[in-house]
């Protein structure tokens, strides 16, 4: 329906590039070469977002009169975040993926060297397009669940307050990449200009 595909194992930039030529007027983002630096850049980004999170989960759990037992009900929660944290994982870049054109063909990779997935879309779209879809799976799975748990954390069962807490943290902070070409599409790329991924590497073009 999205024309997305789950291609797995990513080796090298020939299996997304397929013979396609970059254009002479593109422009690339003065970015890490490698994921791993892109991730340090959005480390430092997610901070202003995760300290507040994980002060306010602190704050929220000293407020409830909960007590946290090993037993079979935290084994059992645990095992579920765990499975729940891979599904999301995919899901994430499910999110990135209906962001752009329907009709574009988006591809979802899991790079093993590095530990990461991502979806690949070479489709030209808009900066603020752009923005939106590399911060939509963070909001939708991250912080909105985040103050979701807030509200809800006094009803729930002190397996759950830890497990659900955490895995909101995992979801926003997975999402430093993310936050890196949000602030390189901020910084460098022209209002009027079009973005869109060549490799592993994000260019504009006007």
């Amino acid at each position: 329906m999205f024309n997305i595909h789950i291609k797995g194992k990513f080796e090298n930039e020939a299996q997304l590039l397929q013979g396609k030529e970059l254009s002479q007027k593109a422009v690339q983002f003065k970015e890490g070469r490698t994921l791993l630096e892109a991730f340090r850049l959005g480390f430092v980004l997610s901070l202003p977002i995760m300290l507040p999170m994980v002060i306010l989960s602190v704050i929220r759990c000293s407020e409830l009169d909960k007590h946290l037992e090993f037993d079979g009900s935290l084994i059992v929660a645990i095992v579920i975040t765990v499975l729940l944290r891979q599904v999301l994982i995919y899901l994430h870049e499910f999110i990135h993926a209906i962001f752009y054109p329907k009709e574009a063909e988006k591809t979802v990779w899991k790079d093993l060297k590095q530990g990461a997935y991502f979806v690949y879309c070479d489709a030209e779209v808009t900066k603020i397009r752009f923005i939106v879809l590399c911060l939509a799976p963070s909001i939708i799975l991250g912080i909105i669940p985040f103050f979701i748990w807030y509200i809800v954390a006094p009803i729930l069962e002190a397996e759950w307050i830890i497990c659900i807490m955490v895995l909101t943290w995992m979801m926003t902070f997975m999402s430093m990449g993310d936050f890196a070409n949000v602030y390189n599409a901020i910084r460098q790329v022209p209002k009027n200009a079009k973005v869109f991924n060549h490799g592993m590497h994000s260019y504009w073009i006007e």
